[in-house]
């Protein structure tokens, strides 16, 4: 249950089950509070006052309270002016509150993240912080969650081109759900596994952003290496996108990491990445990539730092071949209400860049990720 609405002269603070909540008062509100301070109305039960701290319990409705101030008021014309005053700041604070439900923002600290959900209307957002930026890695619209928002999500779909019937898809990184709520709509046939490893992404998935669990869309808590070193199960697709904000932990990006995952790929399956551009961990990303799969293209995003690189655990027919054909391959109203694929293919290009050979290839003995992903560049790997 929610408590009062704190006003100070230095913000509002609401607290709920030790999630801060942080909206800033308007002048008003702070130059009544300091023009107020020293007169104080003492109702109790309805609100508080000391120094410059004033509380106002969201239920100031009762008749009897309402008729006792009529009261007062007519004897007192100082209570009157007090009084005034007073309802100025409640209505003041209620127009604050009516703001704040519009742009409602809640944190949270778990081992692995700092996360905080945004809503704006309809539209739910769960975002990472990660070297004092806000990463947003899931959106979901609640009045229509088998929509992709997010752009990169879109590109991720958009492999489906290239193995556009797969029957059991494994996703590396949950985020907010909203993938998995495209992606059960979209492929209703396909079983989708999910692996997370932070317990609390799953419980703010389900609790704000509407994602349910199902026996065609599992969750797991554990780590996407460890889940795969124990699976006995072949995937068509394999999806990689266990960003904590800017950063994918290096064990998610190394040769023998990939190696596994090809391992549960089948023989025209697919492994697909959501990277950063902005730094010089791109083009280490994808010479370590075509060390272990045959081709190699990637999803330009625009107006964004992110692109999706498509490993295909086969030869022929090409990547750019198969690109060509999206528009005449068939799928569900869900799936283009999101992905347009023949403007999805104008984005694909296969990977062959110069920049690539020069880059490290990143292994368990060597994969200074950090560290690259720190050189920010605006070059990208084409």
């Amino acid at each position: 249950m929610l408590t009062s609405l704190f006003c100070s002269h230095n913000g509002s603070l609401k607290y709920n089950s030790g999630v801060h909540r942080l909206v800033r008062p308007t002048r008003e509100v702070r130059r009544t509070l300091r023009g107020t301070r020293e007169r104080c109305l003492d109702i109790r039960q309805h609100s508080w006052s000391a120094d410059y701290r004033v509380c106002f319990d969201s239920n100031v409705r009762h008749a009897r309270f309402t008729s006792r101030l009529v009261d007062r008021i007519g004897r007192d014309s100082n209570s009157a002016l007090v009084f005034f005053v007073f309802a100025s700041v409640a209505i003041t604070c209620l127009a604050s509150r009516v703001v704040f439900a519009q742009v409602e923002t809640l944190s949270f600290e778990t081992p692995y993240n700092h996360i905080t959900i945004e809503r704006a209307g309809s539209v739910v957002e769960m975002r990472s912080l990660w070297r004092r930026r806000l990463y947003r890695e899931s959106a979901v619209d609640l009045n229509d969650p088998a929509q992709l928002i997010v752009p990169y999500t879109r590109a991720i779909a958009a492999s489906a081109m290239f193995h556009p019937k797969p029957s059991h898809a494994l996703m590396i990184g949950l985020g907010g759900g909203g993938f998995n709520q495209f992606f059960e709509k979209a492929f209703p046939s396909t079983t989708l596994d999910t692996v997370e490893i932070d317990s609390k992404v799953c419980e703010l998935a389900q609790k704000y952003l509407g994602f349910k669990p199902s026996e065609r869309n599992k969750v797991k808590v554990l780590d996407g290496r460890m889940f795969l070193r124990h699976s006995k199960t072949i995937y068509d697709w394999i999806i990689l996108d266990a960003f904590r904000g800017g950063f994918v932990p290096p064990h998610l990006k190394t040769v023998e990491f990939y190696k596994l995952a090809q391992s549960h790929l089948a023989p025209d399956g697919l492994f697909v990445a959501n990277v950063r551009t902005d730094s010089s961990l791109l083009p280490a990303d994808v010479r370590t990539l075509q060390q272990v799969f045959p081709q190699l293209g990637m999803f330009d995003v625009p107006q964004t730092e992110n692109a999706v690189l498509v490993a295909a655990n086969f030869n022929q027919p090409t990547l750019e071949e198969m690109a060509r054909t999206a528009g005449h391959l068939t799928f569900s109203k869900v799936f283009r209400h999101s992905v347009d694929p023949v403007a999805a293919a104008k984005s694909f290009h296969p990977v062959v860049s110069e920049l690539s050979k020069r880059a490290p290839i990143l292994t368990d003995d060597f994969a200074p990720t950090e560290f690259l992903d720190a050189v920010k560049t605006k070059q990208t790997a084409r």
